[in-house]
């Protein structure tokens, strides 16, 4: 189950369904929103692969944005091999806000709903 993020739906008309959620976390909730971040692109990884661009073969890919509670980007990277949401700037924030983007060829769409939509989970 997942508490921090919760994903809008759209499809490309194209083959492409993108999965976006935006959440927001004090410093002390920040580990746990990291933790949540970590748990989505690990299994994306595991399922899916590596993320890459969608129109050079990959499966799926990935935008993931962190600000500041002053607005400020911060810098935030997947690692996908050590299956790390690197953010070393975010622990000196009172509070951050996360935008995650995920977009999927569409016939992984009912595998990720499952995953992460379900309201089974």
């Amino acid at each position: 189950m997942l508490d921090y993020l919760d994903f809008e739906i759209s499809d490309d008309g194209e083959g492409i369904t993108t999965f976006d959620a935006m959440a927001y976390a004090t410093a002390e909730r920040w580990p746990a929103l990291q933790a949540e971040v970590t748990q989505v692109l690990a299994w994306c990884t595991q399922e899916f692969g590596a993320p890459g661009p969608l129109d050079s073969g990959k499966l799926w890919d990935l935008d993931v944005q962190l600000q500041s509670d002053a607005s400020h980007a911060l810098a935030c990277r997947w690692d996908g091999a050590a299956r790390v949401l690197a953010a070393p700037d975010a622990t000196h924030c009172s509070a951050v806000q996360l935008s995650l983007t995920i977009s999927v060829q569409e016939s992984l769409t009912p595998a990720f709903e499952q995953q992460f939509l379900s309201s089974d989970m």
